[in-house]
């Protein structure tokens, strides 16, 4: 099994380096499996991002690369948990840490926005504000 750097993945689905995508593209439609970690993937959002690509497309990028015949996810439904939650407005790294929590556990955060968009959304475990000491 192979594990897919973000910036091979950032070739294939930017374009921006038509010789590495070119490889990328020979890559993933050649290796009988391939696997992408929670890190990376938290990684290639937040690049993808930053070259101001939209939420809608973020989603869509991520589907077709978990979505790969040859792919093997670790946590495929806590990644694809994720994916749904950003799509619906949570921050991708929040909703990574929440879809990876443990079911019993309270994510617990400052972050009061976080808190009522998770509610919002019936996202789980649930999410709460650090009481006051």
């Amino acid at each position: 099994m192979i594990v897919l750097d973000t910036n091979l993945l950032l070739r294939y689905l930017l374009n921006d380096d038509t010789a590495q995508a070119k490889r990328a593209l020979h890559l993933l439609s050649s290796a009988p499996l391939v696997t992408v970690t929670p890190t990376i993937v938290l990684e290639l959002v937040w690049v993808l991002e930053c070259c101001d690509c939209s939420r809608a497309e973020i989603v869509a990028a991520l589907r077709h690369v978990l979505g790969l015949p040859n792919m093997r996810l670790p946590n495929e439904a806590a990644l694809y948990r994720a994916v749904q939650w950003f799509e619906q407005g949570l921050d991708f790294a929040d909703a990574l840490h929440l879809a990876l929590s443990p079911a019993e556990a309270t994510l617990m955060t400052f972050d009061k926005s976080f808190v009522n968009k998770a509610k919002r959304l019936d996202a789980f475990p649930p999410v709460a504000l650090c009481p006051k000491a």
